[in-house]
């Protein structure tokens, strides 16, 4: 497997060390929780910033970034003769055909799933939060379509459901088991997991879990247009449809400022400065800068990924035009690199736990607290929980399959007082979601704030001692 050739000090291929240095910095006082950082320059690792406790080899939820790994996979198929960007979606998958589809629905191809410019109806985008609805693909295009295809820029995650489908149809395999020896293995990427459908298809446009060493990985075959280690491993007609602009995504009324405004290809955007991207909720990057010859591959847990890109457009790939970093500066950034975390509550020593069940009509709570660790089980209606805080160090323990995904997660937690007032954190080690909570108690009540939390419960409330 190819090991990344790391540079001495940033200025070897460019970068300045100051520049890095004031990224991360940036990164750090404007809040946004980074989790991995891989950045690379003429094919070298310039920088791996891993914030503890996750690191660049962790596989992560990549949410939509999963639809670039999809569309690579269409990408082959059509390189091997099985699909064509011309293929109509109801002609290879017939079965899921409505009995009296519409014009517009009978001219939906490949094409018009990967640009996101299939016209079917919002709807459509709705299908797995349904789960009574066991054949997804037939249920997507019974919501039909309400524009002419290839018209109007409409994201749609299920449309990649839709390719995932076409690609195992035609190839006998699910993406994934398809992309094996075609992609991930020539890369040294190990076998993801990747979530399936009532129909054992692969989602397609989210579900795959990836470390960010394998998002840099794919990251730098796309720039050396497909070449990896002297070999030709992605198509390069693909790559070249896939990372132009398709489709106008701002339906007339670009704004040259915003991020999802520099027109789409086949599930890649294209962003500021002339570069492109695939991405995914909460943070989940792989951005690719031609003009630069850099490579930038992220996980994160950030509620604002438009603050994540602008901090890259503001400071990391300018790092290229700056004056080289001082031997300070180069010694500071490294410095830097090796104290990264994610911040966890601190203890004062000003609180003691009223051990208990709270409850109200939404939800109950029952705490208990054994040498420096807190249980916590949440009850409400939806769903039922038990997560694990250490105090002063966080603990690892595991959050059962079910409440993401179909693949059981790591989870670390920890707590401490801070002026009488409980503080909690627990943090996804496989994907973006964390918990935040402060907790005080008074009068055998508990006044909980949950509202900072990702991807997570969102509750502010009073619950009664039982």
């Amino acid at each position: 497997m190819k090991t990344w050739e790391k540079v001495n000090v940033p200025e070897d291929v460019g970068l300045s060390s100051k520049g890095l240095l004031q990224y991360l910095e940036a990164v750090e006082k404007q809040g946004v929780e980074m989790h991995s950082v891989k950045v690379l320059r003429h094919g070298k690792l310039v920088m791996n910033a891993n914030f503890a406790p996750y690191d660049d080899h962790m596989p992560h939820m990549l949410f939509s970034l999963s639809k670039s790994f999809c569309s690579a996979a269409a990408g082959f198929a059509v390189q091997e003769g099985l699909l064509s960007w011309d293929s109509k979606v109801l002609e290879v998958l017939s079965e899921a055909a409505p009995e009296q589809p519409s014009e517009w629905l009978q001219s939906v191809t490949l094409h018009h799933l990967l640009c996101m410019g299939s016209g079917l109806k919002e709807e459509s985008d709705n299908i797995a939060g349904q789960p009574e609805i066991k054949e997804w693909a037939k249920a997507i295009l019974a919501c039909e379509c309400v524009r002419e295809p290839g018209t109007y820029f409409h994201y749609n995650s299920h449309g990649t459901y839709l390719v995932s489908r076409m690609v195992q149809k035609v190839t006998g395999k699910t993406v994934r088991d398809y992309l094996i020896p075609r992609l991930f293995a020539p890369l040294g990427i190990p076998v993801p997991f990747w979530s399936s459908s009532p129909e054992k298809t692969n989602i397609g446009g989210w579900g795959l879990y990836l470390a960010s060493d394998s998002i840099a990985r794919f990251g730098q075959c796309l720039l050396q247009k497909g070449v990896w280690e002297g070999k030709q491993v992605l198509p390069l007609e693909w790559i070249e449809k896939a990372t132009m602009a398709q489709i106008d995504n701002s339906n007339g009324q670009k704004d040259p400022n915003n991020e999802w405004h520099q027109g789409y290809g086949y599930q890649f955007w294209r962003t500021r400065g002339n570069r492109y991207r695939g991405d995914g909720a909460f943070g989940q990057l792989c951005m690719i800068s031609p003009e630069k010859d850099m490579v930038v591959a992220a996980t994160a847990g950030t509620g604002d990924m438009g603050k994540e890109m602008q901090l890259l457009h503001e400071y990391l790939f300018p790092a290229t035009d700056m004056e080289p970093g001082t031997e300070e500066e180069q010694k500071a950034l490294q410095q830097k690199l090796v104290s990264l975390a994610c911040v966890w509550p601190q203890d004062d020593g000003s609180g003691s736990l009223p051990d208990g069940y709270y409850k109200n009509d939404e939800m109950a709570l029952f705490f208990r607290e054994n040498e420096d660790v807190l249980t916590f089980r949440l009850m409400d209606e939806q769903m039922e929980v038990e997560m694990q805080f250490g105090k002063a160090s966080p603990v690892l323990f595991p959050m059962n399959p079910g409440i993401y995904t179909d693949q059981a997660n790591a989870w670390m937690g920890q707590y401490g007082w801070e002026e009488g007032t409980l503080h909690l954190v627990a943090r996804n080690l496989n994907g973006p979601q964390r918990l935040e909570m402060t907790i005080s108690f008074q009068d055998g009540k508990m006044e909980m704030d949950t509202t900072k939390s990702l991807c997570f419960f969102q509750y502010k409330g009073i619950l009664e001692r039982h």
